[in-house]
């Protein structure tokens, strides 16, 4: 579906991180993609990018609507099955909640003349990316507990001062050792991390995932060390190595997590990446010991 990827290219997200966000796998969005999939995986991403059914606000009601199309064409679910080739209780189902496949929802919106199947949200409407850098996005909050595992795990070679840039509930600024110069922002209190341009020796927080690529770009600029709790395939896309070879750094280490309770079950590994200017080469692989 090309509404998909054209929303997900113009909010700057690879497939990646939209799968993550929504909580299915990377081959399910890209069958999404190309128009097939399930329609339950859809409203997932639907609701990742801001977008709602063409002829009706939820999915119910675009359900209802299309029983309603096919009964003013005079077809009947037995007939309408045979033209699009599938069985009449797939009908039925697919009049009851949309319960489908993506395919079998095109191929009955076009026969019955729906217009677009999906399309922008209303005004104000933006789903769970919001616009760059609002004060809404990437709410997940981290344990304490897991934030001061992940800094134990590195605590031995920070020094200097370290600056956790979405500060949220402070769970990594304040486990920090109390020997390190702290610093903070935090884009819900008035202090934009893209607004510091001081250097600092180590940033370490949980990023927003949805702007993982821009804080990268930003912390490289600033420090030499970078910690980022991400899954990992949020990490090491070929355009994330891209960047950080263009800006002199590589992966020095990755530390594998399980995901915290409460916490998207994606599927994806989390780790806490060692980011290091001046890096080559390979990286190492360890596992939290929470």
């Amino acid at each position: 579906m090309h509404l998909l990827s054209a929303t997900r290219r113009a909010r700057s997200l690879t497939q990646a991180d939209v799968a993550c966000m929504a909580q299915i796998s990377l081959p399910t969005l890209r069958s999404l993609e190309r128009g097939e999939g399930g329609v339950h995986a859809l409203v997932a991403v639907m609701a990742v990018l801001g977008l709602r059914w063409g002829w009706a606000p939820d999915r119910a009601q675009a359900a209802a609507m299309l029983a309603a199309r096919r009964r003013a064409k005079g077809l009947s679910q037995a007939e309408l099955a045979t033209r699009i080739g599938v069985s009449r209780p797939s009908v039925i189902a697919l009049e009851r909640d949309l319960g489908a496949t993506v395919a079998t929802v095109l191929k009955v919106a076009r026969l019955l003349g729906m217009g677009l199947v999906v399309r922008a949200a209303p005004s104000g409407r933006g789903g769970l990316v919001p616009a760059k850098n609002a004060p809404a996005q990437d709410l997940v909050m981290t344990p304490p507990e897991l934030a001061a595992a992940v800094i134990g795990h590195f605590a031995d070679r920070m020094a200097g001062r370290v600056l956790d840039p979405a500060r949220g509930q402070g769970a990594f600024h304040d486990g920090f050792p109390t020997h390190l110069d702290r610093h903070w922002c935090e884009i819900g209190e008035g202090r934009d991390f893209f607004d510091w341009h001081q250097p600092v020796d180590w940033v370490m927080t949980n990023p927003p995932w949805s702007r993982l690529r821009d804080f990268t770009l930003h912390a490289m600029r600033i420090a030499p060390d970078i910690v980022w709790l991400a899954p990992l395939t949020n990490l090491t896309t070929k355009a994330r190595l891209r960047d950080l070879e263009a800006h002199g750094f590589g992966i020095a280490e990755l530390v594998k997590i399980d995901t915290p309770r409460g916490w998207p079950q994606s599927g994806f590994q989390l780790v806490a990446a060692h980011l290091r200017k001046g890096h080559a080469g390979s990286w190492t692989v360890s596992r939290l010991g929470v």
